[in-house]
């Protein structure tokens, strides 16, 4: 596929280009319609197999010396170890009687369409991650945008592996990709367990853990125990398979875990830290949310900055005491008009035609205005929001408030602004919430 064809394409499109040169040069016909259906289950059988990722709920709290191991490209290393594939899973041939996990057969004869072409990317990928380090510093970001882009193609590869309308699409592959993902993460926990370290929290595809007086060195040892173990426990099938890779990611400083709102128990995919080389990483946040106005993440962000100042959970808890006067500057700056307009855009998603919203939301009410300007908005595309005092509508497209400007809802702006900062200081309701002292 030409690279200027890519750049404009979906990012499904070029893994079913590989897949589908992968396919011709084997000698594959490929339907020109997508012809085989899901095998039949019961409902025990379907209870058993499609049980999707394992995550944890994480013990809430702010945490200090914690570690974060993660598998490298877990699910695509699954696919092309176990020879995952839409002609593989369940194929005709007698000899072929090596089961999954999930009961199904695989193929052992002959290397699947999808494991081919995710091998290529795997070791490019892993090409990419050594290249990083050996070259100068002003190359290391091109090298590691690239083997980022591998890593959303390889991510995208097993969401397409169980996409139903995708060429090379097949449940039951998908099916057995999280099963033996399951099997992975329980195998870690109980290593960790048994060396004397305390699981916080384990996602999908990674743990954070913990061990008192626990040194880098150590969380090191323990990467390398790991891997020697998985290499022994996960063989695969195919001959020239990949290595199941567990890598230590980093260990953090400090590092939060948050409760949700509702009944304070602890949300899989919401937390934030810093690693001892001083990067935040930071996850379900409102800065990492695409319809969070510019306004708000300036907000988080500086805060963000000021914790980052902290060495330990001591030093952490005092920066956030200090945050308070960050809220009141941002709260005066929007009483006091002093913003651009553009920092208060919420970019919304259309997900349906305008007729089609039975009830009235800030995306119908702005959609439905620029329509009547003649303006079509069509699902998947996103609108430019901002919200007005008008008890008439919800949300006016900015386009529209440009020509016709109108008093801003600024309350409802001040009222995003304190719950974006409920993250920083969720502890202070300890009667509510249960806290975890890590």
């Amino acid at each position: 596929m030409p690279v200027q064809q890519l750049s404009r394409t979906t990012i499904g499109t070029p893994i079913t280009s590989l897949e589908m040169r992968i396919a011709f040069e084997e000698g594959y016909l490929i339907p020109f319609r997508k012809n085989l259906p899901e095998d039949p289950k019961t409902a025990d059988q379907l209870i058993n197999v499609d049980k999707g990722g394992l995550s944890f709920r994480p013990l809430t709290g702010v945490y200090e010396n914690v570690a974060e191991f993660d598998f490298f490209s877990m699910y695509p290393s699954i696919i092309a170890s176990y020879n995952l594939s839409y002609e593989t899973i369940n194929c005709k041939h007698p000899e072929c009687t090596t089961k999954l996990p999930t009961n199904y057969r695989v193929c052992t004869k002959k290397e699947g369409i999808v494991p081919k072409a995710l091998k290529f990317l795997l070791n490019r990928r892993i090409y990419y991650k050594k290249a990083l380090k050996q070259v100068q510093p002003e190359k290391k970001a091109i090298l590691d945008r690239r083997q980022k882009g591998l890593k959303w193609l390889l991510v995208v590869s097993f969401g397409y592996l169980g996409y139903k309308n995708a060429v090379f699409g097949r449940i039951e592959s998908h099916e057995t990709t999280t099963a033996i993902g399951r099997q992975l993460l329980l195998f870690v926990k109980e290593i960790v367990e048994a060396k004397g370290f305390r699981l916080i929290h384990a996602l999908t595809d990674a743990v954070w853990i913990y061990r008192k007086g626990a040194t880098e060195k150590d969380y090191r040892l323990l990467e390398k125990y790991l891997n020697k173990r998985l290499r022994e426990k996960f063989e695969g099938v195919n001959k020239n398979h990949l290595d199941f890779k567990i890598l230590l990611e980093g260990v953090f400083d400090w590092i939060v875990f948050l409760p949700s709102k509702q009944d304070g128990i602890g949300v899989p995919n919401r937390f934030y830290g810093k690693f001892r080389n001083g990067e935040i990483k930071v996850r379900g946040l409102e800065i990492r949310r695409k319809d969070t106005p510019e306004f708000i993440k300036m907000f988080q962000t500086e805060i963000l900055e000021r914790l980052k100042k902290a060495k330990n959970k001591k030093e952490f808890l005092e920066k956030i005491s200090e945050t308070e006067e960050i809220l009141k500057k941002y709260q005066e700056k929007l009483k006091n008009g002093e913003f651009n307009i553009f920092q208060l855009i919420v970019k919304k998603k259309v997900s349906k035609e305008v007729n089609q919203y039975r009830t009235k939301t800030d995306i119908s009410d702005s959609a439905g205005t620029l329509l009547k300007e003649g303006i079509k908005v069509n699902p998947g595309e996103r609108i430019n929001i901002l919200y007005v005092k008008n008890e008439l509508i919800k949300g006016m497209p900015l386009e529209i408030y440009i020509n016709f400007p109108q008093p801003l809802d600024l309350e409802k702006y001040l009222k995003m602004l304190e719950d974006s900062y409920w993250s920083f200081i969720w502890h202070k309701n300890s009667d509510k919430f249960q806290i975890f002292e890590g």
